[in-house]
C-alpha cells in the first residue's frame, strides 16, 4: 500500500507555456508503472484563471471529479462542484473554463491497451520538440526540410515523437463524454457505519468509481483481491493500513492486499477500481 498525504504532493510547475493555453498547474498525487497498458497518473489539477483548449482526443482515458468551481467540455457538457465526468478514449472534446477550479483527474491506459504517457515522458518529449518547433493554443507548428509549415495537435505531437510511431485512435465506446451527479445515488450500508455509493463501471476492461463513507470511529477492511484501487479521501481523518490520512490524502491499494481502514472523524473517499489489464510493457 502506497499513501500521500497532500503535504508529500508539491505543486508541480506546468511543463510547458501554452502547451494546452492558460495558467494552470498540477499536483501529482499517486502513478502507476510507465510502459504498461494499465499506466496511469492521479492528480489534482489547479486553473487560476480563462482556460481552453481546441477540440482534440486522446488514446487513453480520464475520470475527471470537480473539487472546486466549473468547468465546460462544449455546448450542454458543464461539470460543477460535485460532479463526475467519464471520457473513453477516442472522443473528442473541448475544454474550457473561467476562473479559479480544482479538479481531481485520473488518465489510464483504456481499452486499445496503448497505456498512458507519464508526465517525465511528457514533460522530456515537449522540451525535445521544442528545440525544432513550439507550442502554442494546444497545437505544435514546425517547419520541415522544405520549409514546409506544419501544425499538429500538441499532445499528439508528443506521443509520436515519444514513441517513435503514429498515433491511432480508437473508436469512441461512448459517442460523447458522460456527466453524472453522484448526490443523485444513493448510499448502501455495508455494515456498523459503513457505506458504499457505486457510480459506474466503464468498458469491457472495469475501470471502476464508487464513492465509500465511514461515520466517526467506524472500521473497514479494504480486500482487493480481484483488482487495484485507488483512494482520495475528501473529508474526515484516520488511519490506512496504521498510516495517517487527512483530506485530500489518496492511496494506492495493490492486487492480493488487505488493508485496515479507520475512521478518527466521518471520512469520505472516492474510490477507483483500475481496470484488469495485462502487465507486459508496451
Amino acid at each position: 500500500m502506497r499513501l500521500h498525504t497532500l503535504e508529500h504532493c508539491p505543486l508541480v510547475t506546468p511543463v510547458r507555456k501554452g502547451f494546452r493555453g492558460g495558467n494552470i498547474g498540477f499536483r501529482d498525487l499517486m502513478t502507476g508503472q510507465t510502459a504498461t497498458p494499465g499506466n496511469y497518473g492521479l492528480q489534482l489539477v489547479h486553473i487560476e484563471d480563462e482556460y481552453h483548449t481546441p477540440q482534440h482526443r486522446h488514446n487513453f482515458e480520464q475520470i475527471r471529479i470537480m473539487l472546486e468551481g466549473s468547468f465546460s467540455f462544449g455546448k450542454g457538457l458543464i461539470q460543477h462542484e460535485g460532479s463526475v465526468g467519464y471520457f473513453c478514449e477516442g472522443t473528442h472534446y473541448t475544454q474550457k473554463g473561467e476562473g479559479r477550479s480544482v479538479t481531481l483527474l485520473l488518465q489510464i491506459g483504456g481499452p486499445s491497451q496503448q497505456g498512458f504517457m507519464s508526465r517525465a515522458q511528457l514533460r522530456s518529449g515537449v522540451e525535445q520538440l521544442c528545440e525544432r518547433g513550439k507550442f502554442e493554443d494546444g497545437v505544435f507548428t514546425w517547419l520541415d526540410e522544405a520549409g514546409k509549415k506544419h501544425n499538429q495537435d500538441s499532445y499528439e505531437a508528443v506521443w509520436e515523437h515519444v514513441h517513435g510511431t503514429s498515433i491511432v485512435y480508437p473508436t469512441p465506446q461512448y459517442l460523447a463524454p458522460v456527466l453524472l451527479e453522484p448526490s443523485r445515488f444513493a448510499w448502501r450500508m455495508l455494515s456498523g457505519g459503513v457505506h458504499s455509493k457505486a457510480l459506474g463501471t466503464f468498458n469491457g476492461y472495469g475501470l471502476q468509481l464508487s464513492q465509500l463513507k465511514l461515520d466517526a470511529g467506524a472500521q473497514l477492511t479494504l480486500d482487493t483481491s480481484a483488482r487495484a484501487q485507488l483512494l482520495f479521501c475528501t473529508i474526515g481523518e484516520g488511519n490506512l493500513a496504521n498510516e495517517t490520512y487527512g483530506p485530500w490524502s489518496s492511496a494506492e491499494i495493490a492486487v492480493g492486499e488487505s488493508i485496515s481502514l479507520i475512521a478518527k472523524t466521518k471520512s469520505e473517499f472516492y474510490v477507483f477500481g483500475l481496470p484488469d489489464f495485462p502487465t507486459a510493457q508496451i
